[in-house]
């Protein structure tokens, strides 16, 4: 714990003194002209931005398609994802479920999909990641607080940052040429994707609320 805390409070204090510090274009920078050690760089900085829980995922999953070729990009972003979420994973099972009663009360919609798909730990994570309520670190921690089966936790979390992982690494693709058509068609489904994650947010909440009643 006093590792972690030391972590967080040295990364946030560091992004306050140089906030330009996070922005894909200095993370290139940062990152090292050989591939297999660019691989290695990208990994750890997934796990410590899982850790400090300071700045999105999107930043690096574009840096990595700045660096990288798509779609050998969304695989250096998907290792580094799969590496961050097994670490918060196991970082909420050692919390223990304090957390989950926390989270439970801050975010009803997570307490609802809970109390009914307590059995289901694929579903819980993949609509969770889907419907965005919670950050993805902070939904890894509350995923191994509640003690959802680690097989159906991993799967389900992969399954649901996919889409954004591929949407960002074509971003980081095509960002240095603003006027092409292709980045114009991303960020088009980017906007799709977050209007179908509010429309999943609006439809599980009615349903749940349904079941609830009936």
């Amino acid at each position: 714990m006093i590792v972690l805390v030391d972590v967080i409070l040295y990364v946030a204090v560091q992004l306050k003194k140089n906030p330009e510090l996070v922005s894909p274009e200095n993370i290139v920078k940062l990152v090292s002209s050989n591939p297999i050690i660019a691989v290695f760089e990208f990994v750890v900085l997934y796990l410590l931005k899982g850790i400090s829980m300071v700045f999105p995922s999107a930043i690096l999953n574009i840096a990595a398609g700045m660096v990288f070729e798509f779609p050998f990009s969304a695989l250096v972003s998907g290792l580094g994802i799969f590496v961050e979420y097994i670490a918060l994973y196991v970082v909420g099972r050692f919390l223990g479920k304090d957390i989950v009663e926390e989270f439970k009360q801050k975010y009803l919609i997570v307490n609802k999909i809970d109390s009914i798909q307590n059995h289901n730990s694929f579903f819980t994570s993949f609509i969770i990641r889907i419907m965005g309520v919670v950050s993805y670190d902070m939904a890894s921690i509350y995923l191994g607080a509640s003690g959802v089966e680690f097989g159906g936790f991993i799967m389900g979390s992969m399954c649901g940052a996919a889409l954004n992982i591929i949407i960002d690494g074509l971003v980081g693709k095509y960002i240095f040429n603003p006027l092409s058509w292709q980045l114009w068609v991303v960020v088009i489904i980017r906007g799709a994707v977050i209007a179908m994650a509010i429309l999943v947010k609006i439809y599980v909440s009615k349903k749940i609320n349904k079941n609830t009643v009936i």
